[in-house]
């Protein structure tokens, strides 16, 4: 049982989570920064009786919900050998108004670092074919716990892949993890990060995304490529959604890899979903099925995990790596703002066209019955509130927008 787990029987609503969970009360503290995440960054810290742990803090003041949505998938998935183990969480207050909220999410610290990591510190910045092969089948492993489960990961990409000191395979961040619609078994809640995401997956002009777990499967063939390159495709391009949805699947660029890895590639990497390959399907891959004992890959990445622990300091890579992550986060940022300013001009041009229609249909009717200008604006505003009953708030409120500064003449 998880060391500070709710205080009553959770139920399918968690309710406020201030007044589920208990304060740290000096049994957590925090230390070193890990990483910074979308849905909220990483802390090493020190647990009174886990000893050392990881420690996410998940804004609750900015989204409730989709914290509580977290925790749900945690306490679900996290048993498994191939998901980092969650182990409770913590409610920290805000110390003032002016701050937020937050949920101490405490969970295994993976002291092996990230695959990012990993591929960052091998030479060419390209792992070898078995490892390559050794860490697809452990995460398709935790793909298959979550898909068993009807849900979506959507966040499949090497910083969310941890390795421990014993070169075992944890899969993290459950922060954009999705049910899956019970009819339908589809998603259409387009959220990721970008350079990972499958084409289906994006949101388009002309319709909203509708995929399954198998976008799931399309980001762990990109992550397969950047193991084997040392970075995406499209890595040095700020707007991939065109390219990636346009665009042949990606390929390896060298010649030098295996006829099974290239195959595997092109089963993860098909554009349409139907005929892309199943977590089940991958697992029975030759790719997969013909690696050497996973005792003789865990030992060689074992070992190179030590040497690059006693390697003199480089900070100057560092400190490149890390700017070139921040820009990385910085570009994605970016991205998701322009989808949302888009989807706002395309909401207000709908309220727009729905307003002038409903001027075209009254006006002539104001005229024939002889009405005042102000029974005319009375007979809009009551048409604007019938368009609006099936619209977004944003719809509604562009519609008020363009009403208040409609001339009555």
């Amino acid at each position: 049982m998880p060391f500070c787990a709710p205080r009553r029987k959770r139920t399918a609503e968690f309710g406020r989570l201030s007044e589920i969970y208990k304060l740290p009360d000096g049994r957590l503290t925090k230390e070193t920064l890990l990483g910074e995440g979308g849905t909220g960054d990483v802390f090493m810290g020190h647990h009174h009786r886990r000893g050392k742990v990881a420690v996410k803090m998940a804004n609750i003041t900015r989204d409730e919900e989709s914290v509580c949505r977290e925790v749900s998938f945690l306490l679900k998935f996290s048993r498994h050998r191939n998901i980092a183990s969650y182990y409770g969480a913590y409610y920290h207050p805000a110390p003032n108004e002016e701050s937020s909220e937050y949920l101490e999410l405490v969970l295994e610290y993976c002291s092996g670092g990230s695959l990012y990591d990993l591929i960052d510190s091998t030479e060419g910045q390209s792992l070898k074919e078995t490892w390559i092969g050794y860490v697809c089948r452990e995460v398709l492993k935790a793909l298959n716990h979550i898909h068993n489960h009807r849900a979506v990961h959507r966040d499949i990409k090497s910083p969310n892949v941890m390795l421990t000191e014993k070169g075992n395979i944890k899969l993290i961040d459950f922060g954009l993890c999705w049910d899956l619609d019970p009819q339908t078994g589809k998603c259409n809640q387009a959220d990721g990060t970008a350079h990972w995401m499958a084409p289906e997956a994006f949101r388009r002009r002309d319709r909203e995304p509708e995929f399954d777990n198998k976008c799931d499967i399309w980001s762990l063939g990109i992550t397969a490529i950047e193991m084997a390159e040392g970075k995406t495709p499209y890595a040095d391009q700020e707007l991939v959604s065109d390219l990636i949805i346009n665009n042949d699947p990606p390929r390896l660029i060298s010649r030098t890899w295996s006829q099974t890895f290239v195959s595997f590639l092109e089963s993860c990497l098909e554009k349409d979903p139907s005929r892309r390959w199943s977590v089940e399907e991958l697992l029975q891959h030759p790719f997969i099925t013909e690696l050497p004992p996973a005792k003789t890959i865990r030992a060689e990445i074992k070992e190179h995990l030590r040497a690059v622990q006693n390697r003199p300091a480089k900070q100057g890579l560092r400190a490149v790596r890390w700017a070139r992550e921040q820009l990385r986060r910085a570009r994605e940022h970016l991205r998701r703002a322009r989808e949302q300013l888009g989807r706002a001009r395309e909401q207000l041009r709908r309220a727009t066209e729905q307003l002038r229609r409903a001027r075209e249909h009254l006006w002539p009717r104001c005229a024939m019955e002889h009405l005042r200008p102000c029974c005319a604006m009375e007979h809009l505003r009551r048409a604007c509130d019938f368009c609006a009953i099936e619209t977004s708030p944003e719809q509604k409120e562009a519609q008020q927008m363009a009403l208040e500064g409609f001339a009555c003449v």
